[in-house]
């Protein structure tokens, strides 16, 4: 289910980033404030998603450990030019305050928890990368959660702009929380 969301997401933000006509409404208004920041965050973004769902198949690391440390740089670049990219969007976000603080908190969380993950990789300590990996891809799948709960707002009747300042929070920082139920057992088990 992760894979297609992810998969799926990951089109959608690409159809975004370079066709212009898929782009609805509030992208377009996304693209007027800061087109540059949008195209480049929808572009990474998109690559990300897709690319961080392969690196989780056990089977591929193992078959393939080059092919893994390849998509693996992608994802970590991916992520360091999204993330910058989200920062400066943030700034515009529809909401205000709330949403700035929101998707920019998003953004330097995304932004550390990937540089954290390649840090450890880089030193040998492959359960933290792994810990930190997880971490960052919860925080990429923020995504798929934003549009989890924009429809659902939606379909409840909640008003656009609070149920939007709400979810800049909601569509990430739940995705850390299950992160850590994950991380936390296994930091129990192995040793680093």
């Amino acid at each position: 289910m992760m894979v297609l969301g992810a998969v799926g997401i990951g089109l959608y933000a690409l159809a975004n980033a370079l066709v212009p006509v898929a782009r609805g409404e509030f992208v377009t208004a996304m693209l007027d404030t800061s087109a540059v920041g949008a195209i480049l965050h929808f572009a990474a973004g998109g690559v990300v998603i897709i690319v961080g769902a392969l690196q989780f198949n056990q089977d591929l690391r193992s078959r393939n450990t080059q092919l893994h440390r390849t998509l693996g740089k992608v994802y970590v670049f991916g992520c360091i030019l999204g993330g910058f990219a989200g920062l400066y969007m943030a700034f515009f976000s529809f909401g205000g305050v709330v949403t700035h603080w929101g998707f920019g908190t998003l953004a330097v969380c995304w932004i550390v928890a990937t540089s954290m993950a390649y840090k450890h990789i880089r030193n040998g300590a492959v359960r933290l990368h792994q810990d930190w990996m997880i971490r960052s891809y919860a925080l990429t799948l923020a995504a798929l959660t934003l549009r989890i709960y924009l429809p659902v707002t939606q379909i409840a009747g909640l008003d656009f702009e609070p149920s939007y300042q709400a979810i800049s929070w909601f569509c990430w920082v739940p995705n850390l929380i299950v992160a850590e139920w994950f991380i936390v057992p296994r930091s129990n088990r192995r040793p680093v």
